[in-house]
């Protein structure tokens, strides 16, 4: 079911109502003309008919009877709207002269003639008086009276079609009034429509200006309320979510700093304990307890490695230690000495802003994640890794993340995996994005930008010691 609006709903509920006036009143004008015409025609046939009567009585008394019907063709004259005819026994019809101003009327420009169904619709019944002129018995001619509506007709006519008119033109402008007054006075809908476009859009700091319609102040008020509970909302759970990023950094820290500092010495005692007991056991020549000390010493070193690496894991050190463009730097170089046979494109900048050690983490572990995701699952030729800062008129400057490669690409169904969910999600809490596609040509890239929130704290936090 069609559904209109409710500006084009209210234009076509006065149209409607307008064209059921403009019926009833070309009703009411055809119904006064068709009365107007027949007043006007008896009104002429009875003046016509007297004009005859008294002629008639005229002739009859000064003139012999076989004189009278000439005497009335000379005599009469045929008003406006009537049409007489004489018609002598012996001679037959006679004319009848016309009136100057029926001449006039005559001899002036055509006038348009009505239709015919509006002449059929007020075409009075046809009507014909015969008036007998009558001596002694002997019939000498008749005189014939007949309605002649045809004038009157159109004179009608063109006053109803100038009313209709006017009244048509009339209400055409009033149509057009009401559609502009209507426009003007839900204009407010229309920018409360825009308005809730924006806020869905993500433009929370959206706000309505004010209406001068009464009806609409409570709604445009309402948006307004409504726009900055929402922006303080999203504000305080964008704050929330950075903290949950700063504590889990946190606890990453501790955790590192505790397996640095705990399990790193005793891991070195446990080495150098398990080298004394194998020279010992050298010197003894117990064979058994010189493979048991190697043995030991093999464990404690592949537990040195997997330490290092969950504290490589847990909290880069070149991340926290050196300018952002460096770790990414040597991040990058690491990758590419493991991964020599594929063609490298680096674009880092000698330089990037000083931020909070949140956003070089996250920068750090983002491009982490997306070589190494190239790298394992990718199959790539090509590698290409840009890093770029951008400033923004009136915004915050922001961080362009970019890794692309030729590989085999990401597959029609493809479920995201959880390093690169917690990367999304660790974006989006520093208020960035993230977004993963197909490369044109083939491959896969991955993209994120980053607001650079500038470091004020000349403090960094503690780091493990090397």
């Amino acid at each position: 079911m069609l559904r209109l609006h409710l500006r084009w709903q209210i234009v076509l509920c006065v149209g409607l109502m307008q064209l059921a006036a403009l019926a009833l009143a070309a009703l009411v004008l055809f119904h006064k003309a068709r009365e107007a015409v027949d007043v006007e025609m008896a009104a002429a046939e009875a003046g016509a008919r007297a004009q005859v009567i008294a002629a008639m009585n005229a002739a009859l008394r000064n003139l012999p009877p076989e004189q009278v019907m000439a005497e009335l063709s000379t005599t009469l004259v045929e008003p406006r709207h009537v049409r007489i005819a004489l018609a002598d026994a012996r001679s037959g019809a006679l004319p009848v002269a016309r009136a100057e101003s029926r001449q006039a009327h005559d001899a002036a420009p055509q006038r348009r003639r009505a239709p015919g169904w509006f002449r059929e619709l007020v075409m009075p019944a046809e009507r014909e008086t015969r008036l007998s002129v009558l001596a002694n018995g002997t019939d000498y001619g008749f005189v014939s009276i007949t309605a002649a509506p045809q004038d009157e007709i159109d004179e009608v006519w063109e006053d109803a079609a100038a009313l209709l008119w006017a009244l048509g033109l009339g209400f055409g402008l009033t149509g057009v009034l009401l559609v502009l007054l209507i426009r003007r006075a839900l204009s407010p809908l229309d920018m409360l429509r825009h308005g809730l476009g924006a806020l869905r859009g993500g433009a929370l700091t959206t706000r309505l200006p004010e209406v001068a319609t009464p009806d609409f102040r409570p709604l445009v008020a309402g948006f307004n309320a409504l726009a900055r509970s929402l922006a303080t909302s999203e504000a305080d759970h964008a704050a929330l979510a950075r903290k949950i990023v700063e504590i889990g950094d946190a606890e990453r820290r501790t955790i590192a700093m505790e397996l640095h500092d705990e399990f790193g010495p005793g891991l070195f005692d446990l080495k150098v304990r398990a080298g004394a007991l194998q020279r010992a056991a050298a010197r003894t020549g117990d064979a058994a307890l010189q493979r048991d000390a190697a043995t030991m010493s093999a464990i404690v070193d592949q537990i040195q490695t997997a330490n290092t690496r969950l504290l490589t894991t847990l909290r880069p050190m070149t991340a926290s230690q050196l300018p952002l463009a460096e770790a990414l730097g040597d991040m990058l170089d690491g990758f590419r000495s493991t991964h020599g046979d594929l063609d490298w494109t680096i674009d880092l900048p000698e330089h990037l802003p000083e931020t909070e050690t949140i956003v070089d983490l996250t920068a750090y572990r983002v491009l982490q994640e997306g070589v190494t995701n190239a790298l394992r699952h990718g199959k790539p030729d090509r590698l290409r890794v840009e890093v770029q800062s951008q400033d923004q008129p009136g915004q915050a400057e922001i961080l362009c993340l970019t890794v692309e490669d030729d590989g085999v690409g990401l597959p029609a169904r493809a479920v995201e995996g959880g390093g690169l969910t917690a990367m999304r999600d660790r974006v989006s809490a520093l208020g960035g994005t993230l977004e993963l596609g197909r490369r044109p040509g083939g491959g896969t890239r991955l993209s994120a930008i980053l607001p650079l929130t500038r470091n004020t704290s000349p403090q960094s936090e503690p780091e493990p010691a090397g």
